[in-house]
């Protein structure tokens, strides 16, 4: 019968800005900004879905000890001050957040016990009014950091020196499959063939490389974190090669491949370092694909206000899967690393969002051909193969008497 959780060891300790603290009791908040349309004689209303509400962290937190009194002004500092910073909630982990209010509780202290009341949001927007070319830029510039940060963590999560040759050999098949999977990618969508020659290059590389870059050999991490490197690239610049709606089938296909298998129940000391040494390989699989996957959001165009709320939908799912399996004090950088393109990308989105036409239910009299239909809508019957496309006719002079259509 497999272990249970050592709970007291796998929570964090909590902070904020570097102050140590501790929660008697916490409570996150969240939820979706919904607004409901109600029409007349029509019983199913219209659900519009404006965005995720602000997120709360809230508790009954305390410090304690003989030097209590400077505990409890150095944690007030840390509240009043100015700024958003990074608190520590025991089960999720770091979060930025901004601290709303606070409140000593004096009828719950105790000698050398002091309790607060304390409010956090989490940090939104860098600013409340921003174009979409700064948007975009400050989600490039995003994806550039997670990249970053992925491959320079990766030569610490992985442990080959001095193991037996099959420990080795997990992340070394991993590393291969990773590349392989890529190069599959690359032969089977329409990819810039100049880009193609010199993807296809770094690729037969990594294959070359990694049995040297992740030998038992080999005690430093430079080989390691050149070729993690090699990877996040290649996975960037494929996608950067495709056109950006294949891009974003493309890389999520690379992304489920490598999804995170849970361990045996039992396994040796040397098979736990094996089965690490895969899932380190597949993590950094997987946050490539996701950061090229993020880009191709980014130069993606969306038509219609629904494909744009769509896109936003599925990457804060994706990401916050990828940061649920994203624990423990040693991985604070990449966790915030991703978290932060995450808010960028769905920063953009939003913004795009506003600009995007709403899709219009339109019903006639009877059944019409797209040309005329495009004509009395937008005055402009070069749109009616749009009309076509969206309600999938299958000829354009048999209009269906109900479609759907944008707004302008």
């Amino acid at each position: 019968m497999p272990d249970c959780r050592d709970w007291l060891t796998t929570l964090w300790a909590v902070s904020f800005k570097g102050v140590p603290f501790y929660f008697e009791s916490d409570d996150e908040e969240g939820g979706r900004g919904l607004v409901i349309h109600k029409f007349p004689n029509r019983d199913q209303p219209f659900i519009e879905d404006l965005g995720e509400e602000p997120r709360f962290f809230s508790g009954a937190a305390y410090v304690h000890g003989d030097d209590v009194d400077s505990l409890e002004s150095s944690l007030k500092q840390a509240l009043a001050s100015r700024g958003a910073g990074t608190l520590v909630v025991p089960l999720s982990g770091p979060v930025t957040v901004h601290c709303q209010s606070f409140k000593r509780q004096h009828q719950r202290d105790k000698l050398g016990y002091v309790a607060f009341d304390i409010k956090f949001v989490r940090d939104g927007a860098a600013s409340g009014l921003i174009s979409i070319p700064l948007a975009m830029n400050s989600a490039f510039g995003a994806a550039e950091t997670l990249a970053a940060a992925v491959a320079s963590l990766f030569p610490a999560s992985i442990l080959t020196f001095g193991q037996p040759d099959y420990v080795v050999a997990s992340a070394v098949h991993e590393m291969l499959r990773a590349a392989a999977t890529l190069d599959v990618i690359r032969s089977s969508y329409r990819v810039d063939p100049t880009a193609s020659a010199t993807i296809r290059d770094v690729l037969a590389d990594i294959i070359l490389d990694a049995p040297r870059a992740l030998t038992a050999d080999t005690d430093t991490p430079d080989a390691a974190l050149a070729i993690a490197a090699d990877l996040v690239g290649a996975a960037r610049s494929l996608a950067d090669a495709i056109p950006p709606e294949s891009a974003v089938t493309a890389m999520l296909q690379f992304v489920s491949a490598f999804e995170a298998i849970g361990a045996p129940g039992y396994l040796t000391p040397a098979g736990m370092r094996a089965a690490d040494n895969v899932a380190a390989v597949a993590r950094l699989a997987r946050l490539a694909g996701l950061t090229a996957y993020s880009e191709a959001v980014i130069r993606r165009s969306y038509a219609s206000r629904p494909d744009g709320v769509t896109a936003r939908a599925e990457v804060a799912e994706r990401f916050e899967n990828e940061q649920y399996d994203t624990a423990g004090a040693a991985n604070a950088a990449l966790y915030l690393a991703i978290d932060d393109l995450r808010g960028k990308v769905i920063d953009y989105l939003s913004r795009v969002i506003t600009d995007l036409a709403p899709i219009i239910t339109v019903e006639t009299a009877r059944i019409l051909p797209s040309l005329y239909l495009a004509y009395r809508l937008y005055a402009d019957p070069l749109r009616a193969d749009e009309l076509v496309a969206r309600n999938e006719v299958r000829h354009p002079s048999y209009m269906p008497r109900v479609i759907s259509a944008l707004s302008r």
